[in-house]
């Protein structure tokens, strides 16, 4: 513990020292290549580390394969997880688990918020059921999902759409919370009614925020998959991939499993920027 508050300590003050020096102006625009340079200078440095803490023969190394294995090492361990152990097809296996999970919470839980944060009676009615997702830890619900749906694939789309769903309703629900009143000053005023009120002024303004939201959640269900299927391994998916690598002592091809999900969340999450860029233009970056 006395450690891990001295690097925290000292990693706190380099890097205010760091700003000082730099006279960093506040939220100042910084241009793109500069951004992804900063961005690859970080990744370089981090895997320049990397190698020399890995370097050498393992009995020579300054951190030893079982607890870090090298970079090259995480590059070779990709073979036998392609070749052997299905690593695209359990990739796309837990792609359709998310996607699937994510979806079904998005279909109950979009609606519900917005009639939650809309409509008092409705949020008194559905209270407890936010308070519960708020305060209980989502590891809770993975032996309630095993009670509820079996050990099955249903078990791990079932968690992944609970664990979808109590993070994205309070989100939403905020969302909508925060427009404006004076758009609901404005229609009223125009003559309307209550659910054209819902329909063509809360869910329209607030719609851009939401689909963030949405971009947001879905992209932490890529860290869940690993919880929803480590612990009751299936025959294919990047946990279970873990889990068989983490049995057999295979660090290695635990990073490469990690890198994948890792790369396929990223690609994810561009895909729906792009897709907030095309439906809602107005909020582009310039």
């Amino acid at each position: 513990m006395l450690g891990f508050l001295i690097f925290a300590v000292a990693f706190v003050g380099v890097l205010t020292a760091i700003v000082r020096v730099a006279k960093l102006r506040v939220r100042g625009e910084l241009p793109l290549p500069k951004a992804l340079g900063l961005t690859a200078l970080f990744v370089v440095s981090l895997v320049l580390v990397w190698w020399m803490v890995t370097r050498g023969e393992p009995g020579e190394r300054m951190v030893q394969p079982l607890i870090l294995p090298s970079p090259v090492e995480v590059v070779k361990a990709f073979g036998p997880l392609h070749l052997e152990q299905g690593l695209v097809r359990s990739a796309f296996t837990s792609w359709l688990r998310v996607t699937a999970g994510f979806l079904l919470a998005a279909i109950i839980a979009v609606p519900l918020g917005v009639y939650m944060a809309t409509f008092p009676s409705v949020a008194a009615f559905f209270r407890p059921l936010a308070l519960a997702g708020a305060y209980v830890p989502i590891v809770v619900f993975i032996p309630l999902s095993m009670t509820w749906f079996g050990t099955g694939e249903t078990q791990k789309v079932g968690f992944l759409f609970i664990g979808c769903f109590v993070a994205l309703l309070p989100l939403v629900i905020k969302a909508i919370a925060d427009v404006a009143p004076a758009f609901l000053d404005v229609a009223v005023t125009k003559g309307a009614t209550q659910w054209q009120l819902v329909r063509h002024v809360l869910f329209p303004v607030a719609q851009a925020n939401i689909w963030e939201h949405l971009r947001g959640v879905y992209g932490v269900g890529w860290g869940w998959i690993i919880m929803a299927e480590v612990f009751v391994r299936p025959e294919y998916g990047l946990g279970a991939l873990i889990g068989v690598s983490e049995r057999r002592s295979q660090t290695a091809a635990i990073f490469a499993v990690i890198i994948v999900i890792v790369l396929i969340a990223v690609a994810c999450d561009q895909l729906w920027r792009l897709g907030g860029e095309l439906l809602f233009p107005y909020r582009r970056k310039k």
